[in-house]
């Protein structure tokens, strides 16, 4: 499945890397200065598996650069040799589902996206590590310190947990200190709030609007949507029974606040992604913005950003039906038919655990961590982690209620597509909320 939010990736790159060959920068730790607790753990591991190799299949991704800086010190710790397969996004499904239909047993880990990982353990394309997550060292690595939204939002399926977290993101609203504080404004706890604040702002002044999201046709006005959805209902299909509830009531509602939402974007937004919303923000042209948690270091970058130096971040605001969250991310899972299994499970535990989770983030990973996230070092950190720790508190919260960000359905590009269209219409003034949403549902069905 691709992604709705690709902000985490990276260009891909194709390569396989031997551990001993490998030419990747960075810290990577170093065995003398390895904790008591790391050391003691490597020595158990080196004892079983000592001269073993695995293969990882990977996306080219911050974390992954991460691990692979960090791969040379788990060789020297463990004796286990690590082979790096790095490929693109799509090829990367394509090979770990190859791979398992054809028996092949290439891959000892791989690495997964949270959409996969419904129809990976149904079929049993990966393993389930409830038991070996259950016998971990609390000291070393410690599980419970994950973020919940994480372990429990896209590692487990029916209560069973496939893997470990090693990068995410929910969504969080951006917003200018320096026009807040200029007409004496509080950032939005609700949503009312934030439609009128982003009315408020704009046109207040020359060039300025009010908020910036993403508007443009398809998939990205459905991702868009999304971010604001729960805050009113429980979804395009019913949670529990899968049944289409797109023309549902709060779904209108829904629609029609994001389209009074868009209204104070600029007059462009019918064609913004990702990309073109930070880019209104970070140019200083809107007064907030409300999109991806892994996006905030480009907007805190003087050379990237004009307002780099004036701006906060706050989590979701609370809307009629409570507060909820986006929720994105990768993980390392054990593959199904892997050679090595237990040195690979090895290497999972080290690159994820708390006891090198430092290094981890230090090296560039996406922290995955209560415990990181709760204790920044840099200024830029201190300025958004509390406020994407509080967002992924509310992921957590859809998580809670059984209930995935982006429903757990068939053909959910090309159905999201359609709601995309049909609500890029409405933005237009071409169709009623309800009339969007009605036709939506109408050509879904037909499409079967």
């Amino acid at each position: 499945m691709r992604r709705i939010s690709k902000i985490l990736a990276v260009t891909a790159a194709s390569a396989l890397i031997l551990t001993g060959c490998s030419t990747t920068g960075g810290t990577g730790g170093d065995s003398q200065s390895a904790s008591s607790e790391v050391k003691a753990w490597a020595a158990k591991i080196k004892e079983k598996y000592n001269g073993d190799t695995i293969t990882i299949a990977a996306q080219t991704h911050p974390s992954t650069q991460a691990m692979q800086k960090m791969t040379d010190e788990f060789t020297k710790l463990t004796g286990v040799n690590v082979r790096w397969d790095i490929v693109d996004q799509n090829s990367l499904q394509q090979k770990i589902e190859l791979d398992y239909q054809s028996n092949n047993a290439a891959y000892d880990a791989v690495m997964v996206d949270g959409f996969w990982m419904s129809s990976f353990a149904k079929e049993g394309i990966v393993q389930d590590v409830t038991d070996r997550l259950a016998k971990t060292d609390d000291k070393f690595f410690d599980y419970n310190d994950i973020v919940p939204a994480y372990s429990k939002g896209l590692q487990e399926v029916n209560g069973k947990s496939y893997g470990v977290q090693i990068a995410g993101e929910s969504r969080f609203i951006g917003y200018r200190t320096d026009i807040f504080k200029k007409y004496d404004k509080t950032p939005p706890k609700t949503m009312a709030e934030y439609l009128k604040d982003a009315q408020f702002f704009a046109g207040k002044e020359p060039g300025l609007y009010g908020t910036s999201m993403r508007g443009q046709k398809g998939i990205q006005f459905a991702s868009g949507l999304l971010t604001i959805m729960y805050q009113f209902s429980t979804g395009f299909w019913d949670p529990k029974t899968g049944a289409d509830q797109i023309a549902s009531d709060d779904n209108v509602t829904a629609l029609q606040y994001y389209i009074d939402l868009l209204k104070t974007a600029p007059k462009d937004v019918s064609s913004y992604t990702n990309e073109e919303a930070l880019s209104a923000f970070s140019s200083g042209h809107t007064a907030m913005w409300f999109d991806a948690t892994a996006i905030a270091p480009s907007i805190l970058d003087p050379d990237a950003s004009t307002v780099a130096d004036k701006v906060a971040f706050v989590p979701p605001p609370t809307g009629p039906r409570g507060q909820y969250g986006a929720l994105a991310g990768w993980g390392l899972s054990l593959a199904a038919h892997a050679k090595n299994a237990d040195a690979a499970w090895a290497f999972i535990e080290y690159m994820t655990s708390k006891a090198t989770s430092k290094t981890y983030v230090s090296d560039g990973g996406v922290p995955t961590r209560t415990s990181t996230m709760s204790n920044p070092q840099t200024a830029a950190q201190k300025l958004y982690y509390p406020a994407m720790l509080k967002a992924l508190d509310a992921s957590n919260n859809l998580a809670k209620e059984g209930i995935s960000w982006l429903p757990k359905v068939e053909n959910l590009d090309s159905k999201l597509t359609t709601i995309g269209n049909y609500g890029s219409e409405a933005l237009a003034g071409e169709l009623t909320a309800k009339e969007a949403l009605e036709k939506a549902s109408a050509d879904i069905k037909a499409a079967g």
